[in-house]
């Protein structure tokens, strides 16, 4: 295999080449389509729910600023402004005919290390005193590079800012999460946003989500009309942490991760913050005074951090929570009060800058009374901000500025196809063949589907084209580079699955999908084929499972089952979101390609030219994707391709994921942020993980991911199945980057670990297979090790039974998971995770034997390891021996799934800090003037001399561990309670 090393230099210079041959047709060579044939036979239009009530309009469309983050008013003006986050501000008049923002800033002129900013507001003097307050961070990681300050505002017209005039009144660290926004309050006190100060990834390193001590992950409440002491501004006296030794007073509310955007409702003085989450939820609060929302012991309803120590106060539930199914970077809004929008009056009105839906919150002062998605937008939606008039208005990172109108046709269409045979698309059903003017298309870099095939078409209505986009252009429904679609135009693509592996003939039709352009955003429906294969149904916009017999020797019985994902409508748009284009497969780099009409084989885009449907040119070889699965192409190549068409949907800028890479395959390498970067969301038990570590796969977790079922697996959606070629590429291509090595020879890096021995050796000696396969089941790297030889060697079967049968039985649930994959899909475990549901557990009838056999002796079940009954078992928890006189089911479950909701005095867990830096956690058993004494998880007593105690306090948190049922199954569950309730 070629070297990458080699080329790294080259491929960052002209950034990432692919090197394949294409046809180019000569001019007299004949088209794949003489001429285009109309489509004339739609009956796709609207959509079977109601539309949302509201869609998005743009307003003041002559003006375009760079990358906005900030639009606000001034009181005494009508001027509206907006803040650059590349350090420069701009002023207009309320004037939708205006051609030209006058310079209201360059934050370059007061300080030339200004990196970003985030934040301005106007003093509620501003007519009398001409005050501005503006945040701003200088480069990243400075201990105070993160700065509030007041600046003089000129009374010209325009107005500008006196950049001489700066008092800084305030600093922090400046990190990822700067927070950085200010708004006055109703009481006449600035409020200021701050982050945790920390990256992306991982969650709060820096701890600060609980320490009230520096004033990081809180809102902030200052009199800037007043000094005290040294500071250029007063604590108010009823801040709820001025009496709270080593707090700092001027945090209002704090355990909060990123706060985008906050806002004070006109009306009521109400406080609104939408706060960016982690890894599954975005959150939204009224904030309270004084209250914790949690960061980083938890976000939202998932726990991050339960071992770390809480704040003083209570976690406060989130006022709204969006899961990442339908949120991936939530924008605060304002509670609108504005007299155009009717319906909307009294209404908190926020959006997803990822998603670009808008919802609809209505809050009676004591609960959510409603709340509803009102709009769902092409839009990267940055910020909202109002006028004078308090009419709102919502900003894209593009540059652009919108506003809400009513949608023109808010009822469903009754009439929405409910068949595919219905919705003109075919001519017949039944044997799949397309109506006229509805073309077929392939792509270069097909995705992975489980094994399933793909037919592809688009159906442009009537005489429509493919527009191009411009960079300044904002046709809706188009990003920028991307081809514009016209009105109700439809891309198809059915979907078979082989039940005779291998046997064309057995394919059997699945579902249709389709993604339907209705003018402003794409959305995607499921069209269900029946058994007889004669039609399809329309999915209900939920998800839906079904499993298919396939025909595998290697199964008992010679069949194995699948089950196949149809996906919901919103999980459609998970990948399909307009952040990244909606589009991923009808592109040129996909397209360049030839294809086979029929009679004729031509490359698509010459003949999508010939027809007139686009004016593109060919695409040069350095834009076009490859077949990820030709062994014959270029390595690198064929793995970017996979990456970016399986991953980067997610995977990219503003994309959600939460991994800090871009895996986009025009990318160089070195701008992926892939390599031999730390795994931000857990290294699997992988010594010295990377997330793409040159030469090494078996200490990759792209590479461990990739091969694994179960949590953690990627792609997490839309896919159940391990892609074995897929999964080879990624490893000859993550060992090609660094050089040669060999799987099953010496590795320094594992030295002293595993013995690494191929499979072949194992089963040469026999009376030594287990000794060995157990070795290389030691860790996490060796199982690696082990499933390449499984998957790819030839090997004894024998030994290859007890090889699957060893890893799928391992204690070791990382571990566990690479093995599953070899086992009937009913015979996998249905694992809880973290999503539980306690009602459905409490719902199933348990076994007391079988409880009884868990709690004592099944590996992996960690309750004897604390608790004793009758005597079996630790004595450090509760003895449970009458357990169930005691509490209900339902109580006990309760307290398993939340164990520091309530906590007895006798179990309150202890923390010391040593004058050596040791830090011990367990159970206080004795207490003296000369000695304390714990009991540890272990069940080990430790003793610690007074004399070097440093620090010693309770703690609100639980000895028992978090998240003991995630690797257990409902059913595991309901017989361990059953088992406990019988302890009478």
């Amino acid at each position: 295999m070629n070297n990458l090393r080699s080329r790294l230099l080259l491929t960052a210079a002209i950034g990432f080449a692919i090197t394949v041959v294409t046809s180019h047709a000569a001019d007299d060579q004949p088209y794949g389509i003489d001429e285009r044939i109309p489509w004339t036979s739609s009956r796709i239009t609207g959509s079977p729910e109601p539309p949302l009530p509201y869609t998005t309009e743009r307003v003041f469309p002559k003006l375009s600023f760079e990358d906005p983050v900030t639009l606000t008013n001034a009181p005494g003006t009508d001027r509206l402004f907006v803040v650059e986050v590349n350090g420069k501000g701009y002023s207009f008049s309320n004037d939708n005919e205006l051609e030209q923002a006058a310079p209201f800033f360059d934050l370059k002129e007061v300080n030339d290390k200004v990196t970003r900013v985030y934040g301005l507001t106007f003093h509620p003097n501003f007519a009398e005193n001409r005050l501005c307050y503006i945040c701003y961070v200088l480069e990243a990681e400075i201990a105070d590079g993160t700065v509030v300050s007041r600046f003089k505002v000129s009374a010209s017209e325009p107005p500008q800012v006196d950049p001489s005039s700066e008092e800084i009144l305030l600093r922090w660290k400046s990190g990822g999460h700067n927070g950085g926004c200010l708004k006055f309050g109703p009481d006449g006190y600035l409020y200021v946003s701050t982050g945790d100060g920390g990256p992306a990834f991982p969650p709060d390193p820096l701890k600060s989500g609980q320490d009230v001590s520096n004033v990081r992950s809180s809102i902030l409440r200052i009199d800037i009309d007043r000094q005290q002491d040294d500071l250029r501004y007063a604590i108010p006296s009823d801040n709820p942490f001025v009496e709270l030794d080593g707090a700092r007073g001027e945090v209002w509310c704090y355990g909060l991760r990123n706060p985008w955007r906050m806002s004070f409702d006109s009306e009521t003085g109400d406080l609104w913050v939408g706060d960016v989450g982690w890894e599954l939820w975005e959150l939204v609060y009224r904030v309270e005074r004084g209250a914790n929302y949690g960061w980083s012991l938890v976000e939202g309803p998932q726990p991050v951090h339960r071992e770390r120590t809480r704040g003083p106060t209570p976690i406060v539930e989130p006022t709204a929570k969006h899961s990442h199914i339908e949120s991936r970077s939530i924008t605060g809004g304002f509670v609108y009060r504005g007299t155009r929008l009717k319906d909307l009056a009294g209404s908190y009105i926020y959006g997803d800058y990822v998603t670009g839906k808008m919802w609809a919150l209505r809050h009676d002062g004591t609960k959510v009374i409603s709340l509803r998605e009102i709009a769902d937008t092409p839009l990267a939606i940055v910020c909202y901000g109002i006028d004078n008039n308090n009419e709102l208005y919502t900003v894209a990172y593009d540059g652009t500025i919108h506003r809400l109108v009513e949608s023109v046709d808010a009822v469903a269409n009754e009439a929405f196809p409910a068949t595919l045979s219905e919705t003109g698309l075919f001519s017949s059903v039944a044997d799949h063949v397309v109506a006229p003017g509805v073309i077929p298309y392939s792509i270069n870099a097909e995705p992975w589907m489980d094994g399933a095939f793909a037919e592809r078409f688009a159906a442009i209505p009537k005489e429509g084209s493919l527009g191009i986009q411009e960079v300044n252009n904002v046709q809706i429904g188009t990003i920028k580079g991307r081809w514009s679609f016209p009105k109700d135009s439809v891309l198809l693509k059915t979907i078979s699955l082989e039940l005779q592996p291998g046997n064309a003939v057995s394919r059997h039709r699945l579902e249709t999908q389709i993604l339907h352009f209705g003018g402003d955003t794409w959305r995607g429906y499921t069209y269900v084929w029946n058994d007889e294969q004669t039609d399809a149904v329309l999915a209900p916009n939920e998800a839906i499972d079904r499993a298919f017999d396939i025909t595998d020797p290697n199964s008992p019985g010679g069949k194995r089952q699948q089950t196949w994902h149809f996906a919901s409508r919103t999980e459609c748009l998970l990948c399909h979101t307009t952040r990244g284009g909606s589009i991923y497969g009808f592109t040129s780099a996909q397209l360049d390609r030839d294809h086979d009409y029929g009679t004729v084989s031509d490359n698509q885009l010459r003949t999508l030219k010939h027809i007139g449907l686009t004016s593109e040119r060919e695409q040069d070889a350095t834009k076009r994707m490859v077949n990820p699965y030709d062994a014959t192409g270029d390595l690198e190549a064929r793995a970017r391709s996979y990456l970016h068409i399986n991953c980067a949907h997610c995977h990219r800028r503003g994309g959600g994921g939460t991994a800090a890479m871009d895996v986009q395959h025009h990318l160089s390498l070195e701008k992926t942020n892939l390599l031999k970067a730390r795994p931000t969301q857990g290294v699997f038990g992988i010594r010295s993980a990377q997330v793409l570590l040159p030469g090494d796969p078996y200490r990759s977790v792209l590479y461990y991911r990739m091969a694994k079922l179960g949590r953690g697996r990627m792609p997490y959606i839309g896919s159940s199945v391990i892609d074995q070629r897929g999964l080879w590429l990624m490893h000859d291509w993550i060992k090609d980057v660094g050089g040669d090595l060999d799987p099953f020879g010496g590795d320094s890096s594992e030295a002293g670990e595993v013995e690494i021995t191929a499979l072949g050796r194992i089963a040469a000696r026999q009376g030594d297979q287990r000794l060995h396969i157990d070795r290389l089941l030691g860790s996490t790297s060796g199982a690696l090790r082990l499933l390449y030889a499984l998957d790819y060697r030839t090997t004894l079967p024998t030994t290859k039974q007890l090889a699957i049968e060893l890893g799928s039985k391992h204690s070791d649930v990382q571990i566990r998971d690479l093995f599953e994959h070899f086992l009937p899909e009913q015979q996998r475990t249905k694992r809880l995770g973290t999503a539980i549901d306690p009602q459905e557990i409490l719902r199933l009838a348990g076994n007391g034997s079988s409880g009884r056999e868990l709690f004592l002796s099944t590996e992996g079940v960690q309750c004897k390891n604390c608790h004793q009954i009758a005597k079996e078992g630790r004595d450090v928890g509760p003895e449970l021996t009458a357990i169930g006189k005691k509490y209900t089911r339902q109580q006990l479950l309760e307290s398993i799934l939340q164990p520091s909701k309530v906590i007895d005095p006798k179990y309150v867990t202890y923390l010391i800090e040593t004058t050596n830096g040791q830090v011990l956690t367990g159970l206080l058993v004795k207490k003296t003037e000369d000695m304390t004494v714990l009991r540890d998880a272990q069940a080990k007593e430790v003793s610690i001399p007074a004399n070097e105690i440093e620090f010693a306090a309770p703690q609100q948190k639980s000895l028992m561990p978090e998240l003991l049922l995630q690797e257990m199954t409902a059913q595991q569950v309901a017989d361990l309670l059953a088992f406990l309730s019988e302890l009478r």
